[in-house]
This record gives C-alpha cells, sequence and structure tokens, in this order.
C-alpha cells in the first residue's frame, strides 16, 4: 500500500517538475482562455530574446526560442486547453498540454494515476479480498489520494507592464493525510500488524517516521525513495531528472507546498545576519540569475526566516504569457533554395502533429505508391493532391509542401482542430524529433508499422547528379546516422528498396524535374511511345509520353 503511494508521490514529483508550480489563494472567479493553439514567452524580457517555450524531446523543453525563430518551428505550438477549478474558482485546471505529439495531462499523468491508483486497488483486494480490499481502496481514495491536489493549475496575473499573463503551477502532495491514515490503522488490532509489515518491507526509516507522527520526516524519506527511483529510470541525466534531483539534495523540494514555474534560476545569497525585508542586499537573501533560458522552479513559502521569500525575487520570470498562433503570429515552412523544381516551384516536406489549414498559396500532397523503373529509366513516387489554399490537411500526416516562395510568410499553415489521427493511403513517414535511423520504428499514413534502416530509406532531395534536377525521395548519403524531426520520408519494403530513388510524379503526369524536350500538337511522330509507368502505347492521344527516353506532351 504505502509503495503505491509512494509510486503516486514520485510521478507527481517528476511531473511538477517539468511544467508546474503554484499558488492556493482564492480570489475573484476567472474565464478560462479560449482553447487552441498557443506559443507559450516568458514574461521576464531578456537581451538575447529566448524567452518561447520549445519542445525539442519527449521530456525536452525549454524556454529558449526566440521570436525570430519560432515561426518554422513546430516544437513551439502548443495545444492547450483549461477550464475553471471546480474547487477553486480563481484557478485554471489544465486539461490538455500537448506539443509534438506529447500530452502531459492526457497521455502522461492522467493515465499514470490512474494505473498506480488500479494497482493499489488490485493489491488490496489481493490482501484483504473483495470487500475488505474495496472498503480499504475507498478509505485511502478518501482520506489520502482525495486530499491531494494532483491537477496542473493556470492563474491570471499582471506583469511587471501591465501585459496579462499567468503563474503555472502544482502542489507537491503533503505527507498529513499519510501520517494521519498510518497512525489510524495502524493500531487495529487485525490489519495494523499487516500495515506496519507493508511499511518496514518499503523503508525501515519511512516506518520511523511514521511511528514518529513527522510529515516532514515522512516527507525527506519518501524524496530519497524518489531520487533513488529516478536515478535507476531511463530518464536518468536527463535536464528534467537533473533538476528534480538538485532540489531533492538541496531539500528545496518540500511537502505540502507548491511550485512556480520561472525561465531562469535562483541564487541563494548567504551573510552573517537572516533576511531582513528593510535591507536585503545586506542580509541573507535570494535573487534571481536569469543567466541561461531555461526551466526552473520557486516555491511560495513566506516563512523563510535565513533568506526570505522566493516568488517575488522572480518578478516577471515566473509569469509566462499566452500568443495565439495566428495570422499575425503564424507558423509557416521555408523552403531550401535548391529545393526548386523545374515549374519554378519550391518544394518541402513537413510531419506535425496537429492538423492544419493552409493559407498561403501552397499545395500540400501524399504519397499514395512507387513505380518500378520506366522506359525513361527512372523510378516514381506517386503524388496525390491532398489540399490546397483554403483546405485542411488532417492531423499527423507527412506531406510535400509546394511553394511559391520560401518565405514563411508566405507559406501560413494554421493550426485548428484535434490530434486525432485517421489512417489513409499515404505511404509518407515522419518523426516528430530528430532521431538515430538505425533502430528507429515508425508508421506511415496507412498505419503500418515500419523498420527503418540506412538500405530502406529515402529522404526528400534533389539529385545534384543528373542534369534534369530531379526532386524526389533518394537514399540517404554514406554517413548520414539520424533523420530530422519534423520531416516527411519514405520507408520502402525490399522489393521496393532496390531503386535508390524516386522522382515525384503528379496526377496530371507532370514531374518537379524532367523538362519537357519536345511538344507535337497532335501528330504522332516516329518511334515508340511509352506512358510513365513504361508500357508501349500503339496509338497515343493526348498526354505525356516517353520517346527514345525524353519526355513528349502531346496537345
Amino acid at each position: 500500500m504505502v509503495k503505491s503511494l509512494h509510486s503516486i508521490l514520485t510521478l507527481v514529483l517528476g511531473l511538477f517538475s517539468v511544467t508546474s508550480m503554484a499558488q492556493n489563494a482564492r480570489v475573484t472567479p476567472v474565464t478560462a482562455p479560449e482553447g487552441g493553439y498557443y506559443r507559450i514567452v516568458n514574461a521576464k524580457q531578456r537581451t538575447d530574446d529566448k524567452q518561447y517555450v520549445y519542445v525539442t524531446g519527449k521530456i525536452a523543453a525549454q524556454p529558449n526560442a526566440t521570436k525570430a525563430g519560432v515561426a518554422t518551428l513546430a516544437g513551439t505550438v502548443v495545444h492547450l486547453e483549461t477550464k475553471v477549478d471546480d474547487k477553486d474558482p480563481g484557478r485554471l485546471n489544465v486539461t490538455t498540454l500537448r506539443s509534438q505529439g506529447v500530452d502531459v495531462i492526457n497521455g502522461y499523468l492522467n493515465p499514470a494515476i490512474e494505473k498506480v491508483e488500479g494497482e493499489l486497488k488490485k493489491k488490496l483486494k489481493e490482501k484483504l479480498g473483495e470487500l475488505g480490499g474495496n472498503l480499504a481502496y475507498g478509505t485511502i481514495k478518501l482520506d489520502v489520494i482525495g486530499k491531494w491536489d494532483l491537477k496542473m493549475h493556470m492563474k491570471p496575473v499582471k506583469t511587471s507592464d501591465n501585459r496579462n499573463a499567468y503563474y503555472a503551477f502544482a502542489t507537491v502532495p503533503s505527507m498529513v493525510p499519510v501520517v494521519n491514515f498510518y497512525t489510524s490503522y495502524s493500531q487495529f488490532p487485525i490489519v495494523g500488524g499487516k500495515v506496519k509489515n507493508a511499511v518496514k518491507a518499503v523503508s525501515m526509516d519511512l516506518y520511523n517516521a511514521l511511528e514518529a507522527k513527522n510529515p516532514d520526516k515522512v516527507w525527506g524519506v519518501v524524496m530519497q525513495l524518489a531520487l533513488a527511483k529516478i536515478e535507476s529510470s531511463p530518464y536518468a541525466g536527463t535536464e528534467i531528472a537533473n533538476v528534480v534531483k538538485r532540489y531533492i539534495e538541496a531539500k528545496r523540494i518540500n511537502q505540502g507546498q507548491t511550485y512556480y514555474l520561472i525561465s531562469g534560476a535562483l541564487k541563494k545569497v548567504t551573510k552573517d545576519k537572516a533576511y531582513d525585508p528593510n535591507n536585503p542586499t545586506g542580509t541573507s537573501h535570494n535573487e534571481y540569475d536569469g543567466t541561461e533560458a531555461k526551466f526552473d522552479f520557486v516555491n511560495n513559502n513566506t516563512t523563510d526566516q535565513w533568506y526570505g521569500p522566493e516568488l517575488p525575487v522572480t518578478g516577471d520570470a515566473a509569469m509566462w504569457i499566452l500568443e495565439k498562433v495566428d495570422d499575425a503570429n503564424y507558423f509557416g515552412v521555408k523552403p531550401s533554395d535548391k529545393m526548386k523544381g523545374k515549374d519554378g516551384k519550391y518544394y518541402t516536406t513537413l510531419y506535425v502533429d496537429f492538423p492544419f489549414q493552409i493559407k498561403g498559396n501552397v499545395m500540400a500532397y501524399i504519397i499514395e505508391g512507387v513505380n518500378d523503373k520506366d522506359a525513361s529509366g527512372y523510378y516514381y513516387a506517386k503524388v496525390r493532391k491532398l489540399a490546397g489554399q483554403g483546405e485542411v490537411v488532417p492531423a499527423q500526416t507527412a506531406v510535400v509542401l509546394e511553394c511559391n516562395s520560401t518565405n514563411p510568410a508566405d507559406n501560413q499553415l494554421l493550426p485548428q482542430g484535434d490530434e486525432k489521427f485517421n489512417p489513409s493511403n499515404n505511404r509518407l513517414c515522419g518523426t516528430f524529433f530528430g532521431a538515430t535511423i538505425n533502430g528507429l520504428t515508425v508508421k506511415d499514413g496507412t498505419d503500418t508499422e515500419r523498420n527503418v534502416t540506412p538500405d530502406n530509406i529515402r529522404a526528400f532531395n534533389i539529385n545534384d547528379k543528373d542534369l534534369s534536377n530531379p526532386i524526389g525521395f533518394y537514399k540517404v548519403k554514406k554517413g548520414v546516422t539520424t533523420v530530422p524531426g519534423n520531416k516527411a520520408f519514405l520507408v520502402l519494403t525490399d522489393a521496393e528498396a532496390q531503386a535508390k530513388g524516386f522522382i515525384l510524379t503528379f496526377e496530371d503526369g507532370s514531374t518537379t524535374g524532367i523538362e519537357t524536350v519536345e511538344t507535337s500538337k497532335g501528330n504522332i511522330e516516329d518511334g515508340v511511345y511509352y506512358d510513365l509507368q513504361g508500357r508501349r502505347v500503339e496509338n497515343p492521344t493526348r498526354g505525356i509520353y516517353i520517346v527514345n527516353g525524353k519526355k513528349v506532351v502531346i496537345k
């Protein structure tokens, strides 16, 4: 039982260090912001302009992107949904916090809590039977878990220059309900011995702290257990794990305390005297350190007699501004200058978590399959138009984008809707974060799982060795071991992988690279005609054909 409770504490500890902080005071009822896609900006003005939250991995995010750079960074687009807290109308509960396929609330926090509670209930039934287990679980749910606030919260606040912003916070569970529960049930004649033995099996230090009825000592033991669990987890050594470890070792995470997310750090300055609000710099005090744009947190403790309060020192650094992704604060794509087709268009690929409406003069295509080599000597990737200006590309759909410009302002894509994936016949794959090719497993648009290797992956590129410079999907160069995030690529079957590359062929038969070298207005020339699939055509009509290895258009 206690082991399960410890798991809950560890879970909350790990999660609040990523995205949370705290405040409990009741104030005037607040209004939840409109749900949708935002960029989250730290309110503290920095000379390097690094203020935007940027998600770069499943457990990697920092407020270190700049305004100038965010327009093309999918990892700065965050789906945020909130609702007014039914217990405290002066704050908001975060119900969705998602970016790059990572949903902190619905993908991690809520399922993990449900899993731990389910395991707790299962163990109680095993020990106490169906009826006894249900009764015991109901008591723990009411007297312990029910007294904890396991949600992430936001609360409106005004910055120093009167901008609208939010505190982001969470509360570390209090150990008082744990001590009270143990004290009550360890005294029962029948179950008391079982409760004590269960605690001893976890830790004798924990048993002694509970026997002493000391919540702070209980928390100290729990923190050491949590630290051991973190160091043995797959997240050991990550930035988030290191922050949590540092705060545990410094004993700065306190039971029942609330914590605010900040950008920067807090520095404790030690003097000969305890903190004096009338002489803060001459006595021990806290100082804000904005050297690095990185996540950290401070508490709302006002009873620290030596260093004084933490939150007031951080000022705007503990406040976060929601910037709606819209026409003014847009998301767009920037094709490379070299990815210019013979049609004068620029091409790139994109794979993002969110659905988006095409705002600029952009066309989105999917790849429905690949063809064998035709009479011209080329392999073709079969392209189908998916969406144009004003239309929507579904969530998690890898696409080829055709643009008239390399300026992202001309190639705007407006995030909208939810991230529900709907399978299609799209063969393109993608990954949200840069990844090593060997060992990578992805799913294409058909929802087929594919194992990626250097031999079967084909990346979007231009064939510099071909004078006609066809754009398409080609084998990665020797020495390339990774694929970038938010880009589309093909993963081939063994039979398809015999081809080193595939140029794009559109529904009308046109391509992005091969130039039309001859044009006929109806007179069938001497020679053999082949269609783009390499099949001989005896009586060609209007269309595009291959004759003597050259592309011919009959009008």
